[in-house]
């Protein structure tokens, strides 16, 4: 079969003759992915930033068709289009009696080989499963956004805002315009990006989906309040993973505001002050997703909100074909892509 492999830190490879996974682990399903999103963590990964020792799976937003359901928990058959997210945890662990049901289990133990194979083995059991069913009308390119969105929906809640608050995101990359996507549909008056990036900029304006504020500017923060008040805005997401900005966020959220911080710092903190969350009085909170948001009925929200919001979705996406995921990745890094999706169907 044909996957995308990280040998080692910064050495990836096309291999197109990689054994088949074999027969079917105890509780997994098989899929046959068709398109596998390139996540920032897939990048990290790839550039040192995390230890290739602690994974055992390359990619975990995919997409595909079911060609092994096993013994069919939670009502996963054959042929059933899926894609992954994090759909059911066990209920009963420390984690989750304690709110905490996005540390359940780590993915390591719930993908192998990963989304960047042909085939991958998932955890499906009454008790834990990473993927959910998706609609004949969303795309299977569209449908490897389904994790991300479901951990844009985890930023959104984190951030709890009344209708008509003001929302700052800093980086406009996939997971802060997917928030912005969802946080208009939860009744935010206004959503104002930040990003260093020209390219994205660019790109970001291009699509009109979010009003745009350029940090190289010496005047930025001032340009931020008079969008939206002289006070600052409700809302800061912080979603660079750059430790500089979380100082700009202190100083662009309004006295008794919120911080949601919703990427993963690779650095210690250094200089940065602190005293705004005293003398602001700031609520500073973490996001971390997937996380299992399952409605009354059983099915998964985010893929309801990937329905909705397809269209929009789709402007985040660039498609390759397998034989160009090397390109993909580069692109993803240089800021050329939003969202860099790697085809193999």
């Amino acid at each position: 079969m044909r996957r995308v492999a990280l040998l080692d830190y910064g050495k990836l490879e096309l291999q197109s003759d990689y054994p088949s996974i074999g027969a079917l682990q105890s509780g997994t399903v098989k899929v046959e992915v068709h398109a596998c999103a390139i996540c920032g963590s897939d990048i990290a990964l790839y550039r040192g930033q995390r230890s290739l020792a602690d994974e055992r799976y390359y990619g975990h937003e995919f997409s595909g068709v079911i060609v092994d359901a096993g013994d069919g928990a939670n009502g996963i058959q054959n042929g059933m289009r899926v894609a992954s997210e994090l759909n059911r945890t066990c209920g009963r662990c420390w984690n989750c009696l304690n709110g905490l049901a996005n540390y359940c289990k780590s993915m390591n133990d719930a993908l192998l080989p990963g989304g960047f194979s042909e085939e991958t083995f998932v955890l499906n059991t009454p008790e834990y499963s990473f993927i959910s069913p998706i609609p004949d009308t969303i795309d299977f390119e569209t449908a490897s956004m389904l994790e991300p969105t479901n951990c844009a929906y985890r930023i959104a809640r984190q951030a709890n805002i009344t209708p008509g608050s003001n929302v700052l995101i800093f980086g406009l990359g996939t997971m802060g315009l997917i928030t912005a996507m969802i946080l208009k549909t939860l009744g935010a008056s206004r959503i104002i990006g930040v990003e260093r990036s020209r390219p994205r900029l660019d790109k970001v304006h291009s699509l009109g989906l979010i009003e745009t504020v350029d940090r190289n500017d010496p005047n930025w923060l001032e340009q931020v309040r008079e969008m939206s008040s002289r006070q600052g805005v409700d809302v800061v997401i912080e979603a660079t993973g750059a430790v500089p900005v979380l100082q700009d966020a202190f100083d662009a959220v309004r006295p008794g505001g919120k911080i949601v911080v919703a990427s993963v710092y690779h650095s210690a903190a250094g200089d940065l002050a602190l005293l705004p969350i005293m003398r602001k009085e700031l609520t500073v909170v973490g996001a971390k997703g997937p996380y299992p948001h399952r409605k009354s009925d059983g099915t998964s929200a985010p893929v309801e909100i990937i329905a909705r919001l397809k269209d929009d979705l789709k402007k985040l996406v660039t498609v390759y074909d397998f034989k160009d995921a090397l390109q993909a990745f580069e692109d993803m890094m240089s800021g050329a892509s939003i969202k860099a999706v790697v085809r193999f169907r």
